[in-house]
């Protein structure tokens, strides 16, 4: 039976770090933390009773994990304050917070049964320096358990890659890394992937099978997916190498991943809905405005026929105007030949008048005559 040290001491102050992509932390959920802390949890029982060196351990949770069944951990990390918070949060007996660098470990040759190195190579440009020095601080008979994202298939869905990578490797360049200084490899493959589990509940359940079906065709595989990380247990010589199991299915305890899974998928359903929703709203509004359209058109006709019979009344108006005018002339024609009507009259009834009458009557008698 492993032996297991005390639970940490954590103090209700300590906050959680800012995730900034750079360092995995505890508070962070989904996919990501069941690929980090299935790593810990398949590697914390080759721990059992031995020297531990965390490499580039972080936050400190997976250190913590080791140190429950390992006799130390030395857990070192490049980063000052990430190192006080790991001290803070997580203290026990037998673990040993370090400031330090990968290729520069501030450890004695020999001095450690087991490295572990979680997604650490790829943060550095001096890789072969960091294994050289994983190689000096390891026991002839110790290993090196480190994982690395398979660089053709960790951004495979064209995502925003990750700026704190320096140098990403693929399976053939991470094995020419690893060849050197520790010829014994052992290679397992990590992804995170939803899978249906059917498993014989005898004691000797035989072999493992990868059950596939797409496109209507069923296909047994070799593997269930193609990796997203390599996890390997490396060593030299001497070294024996601990195994891990030939499948490790990792989960959280509550089914964290899948409730996640069933969160979003209830939010996928409610946003349908609430598409369908708007959508019938839309509709709806549409109709209105189909109407409202329809009504505006109508006044509009109707305001044009009344602008049209306005501009005849107009037309109508003006002939009327016309008209009058007309007639006000010929009145004023009429009334000026009575004014001369009435003055010659007048000059007839006058003393003059009366005077020239008879001349008058004998002009017109010769005009007849002649």
């Amino acid at each position: 039976m492993a032996r297991t040290h005390d639970a940490p001491l954590k103090t209700d102050s300590t906050t959680a770090l800012t995730f900034t992509g750079e360092r995995y932390t505890p508070e962070v959920r989904g996919a990501i933390g069941y690929e980090h802390w299935h790593r810990y949890a398949a590697v914390a029982p080759l721990a059992s009773g031995l020297r531990v060196l965390d490499a580039a351990c972080g936050e400190g949770y997976g250190s913590y994990l080791i140190a429950r069944t390992a006799a130390h951990v030395t857990a070192v990390d490049i980063d000052a304050a990430t190192v006080e918070h790991a001290r803070a949060r997580y203290r026990l007996a037998n673990v040993q917070y370090v400031q330090g660098s990968v290729t520069a470990l501030p450890l004695s040759d020999g001095s450690v049964d087991l490295v572990v190195s979680f997604e650490t190579i790829e943060h550095l440009a001096e890789q072969r320096e960091m294994l050289a020095e994983f190689r000096r601080v390891l026991a002839p008979s110790g290993a090196l358990v480190l994982s690395s994202p398979n660089r053709p298939v960790y951004n495979e869905m064209g995502g925003v890659a990750n700026h704190f990578h320096v140098k990403e490797l693929d399976r053939d360049e991470l094995a020419a890394l690893i060849d050197p200084l520790f010829p014994q490899q052992a290679w397992y493959a990590q992804r995170v992937a939803a899978h249906s589990l059917l498993w014989s509940e005898a004691v000797d359940s035989g072999d493992i099978a990868y059950d596939t079906l797409a496109h209507d065709v069923v296909e047994r595989r070799r593997e269930p997916a193609p990796p997203m990380y390599f996890v390997v247990v490396a060593g030299a010589v001497d070294a024996v190498l601990p195994e891990l199991p030939a499948l490790s299915l990792f989960d959280d305890g509550e089914l964290g991943l899948w409730r996640d899974y069933a969160r979003a998928l209830l939010r996928e359903r409610q946003l349908a809905w609430d598409e369908v929703d708007a959508r019938k709203v839309a509709e709806d509004r549409l109709g209105e405005l189909v109407e409202t359209v329809n009504a505006l058109a109508s006044e509009r006709e109707k305001s044009a026929a009344l602008e049209r019979a306005l501009a005849a009344t107009r037309d109508e108006c003006t002939r009327a105007s016309a008209a009058a005018s007309a007639s006000e002339a010929a009145l004023a024609q009429e009334r000026a030949a009575h004014g001369e009507t009435r003055v010659r009259l007048a000059y007839r009834e006058s003393a003059a008048g009366w005077a020239r009458w008879p001349l008058g009557v004998a002009r017109r008698r010769l005009r007849g005559a002649g």
